[in-house]
């Protein structure tokens, strides 16, 4: 996986008018897998990870452009699959997005908790869609 065009810390990118560093989201996304590794429920399905750092880079990158940034990394991430394998469901979805909302309270002003808090938030309907799908196509 190349990073050689990695973006710099203070590079950001504009999403309905808001600006979002590539630092803010990286610090984000490290600060919220710190916090699934030591959550009693969400660290099971986690233990897939064997390369924290690298999997904290793969969704930096994620969100940088899912938030319309240009990609950097050459390998692209299908969370349907890597989540359906993992065995998530509603409910440790619901969990995921309590401690990531309450991540993103953390480390950003309101306007950027409250966009970032709905783009995951539907992501997130949109994944468990997605999964009853693949798992009924799977049922077959």
């Amino acid at each position: 996986m190349s990073d050689t065009l990695l973006p710099s810390e203070d590079e950001y990118i504009l999403l309905n008018s808001i600006a979002f560093t590539h630092g803010e989201i990286y610090r984000v996304v490290d600060d919220f897998y710190s916090r699934i590794q030591n959550d009693t429920v969400l660290s099971l399905p986690f233990q897939s990870v064997t390369n924290w750092p690298e999997h904290i880079k793969r969704l930096t990158h994620f969100w940088w452009i899912r938030f319309g940034g240009r990609a950097y990394l050459s390998e692209e991430y299908n969370p349907v699959l890597k989540h359906f394998h993992a065995g998530f469901n509603k409910a440790l979805l619901s969990r995921w997005l309590s401690i990531f909302h309450e991540t993103l309270a953390t480390h950003l002003p309101q306007e950027k908790v409250d966009l970032w808090t709905l783009i995951s938030q539907r992501m997130g309907d949109g994944l468990i869609f997605k999964d009853e799908l693949y798992r009924r196509q799977n049922e077959l």
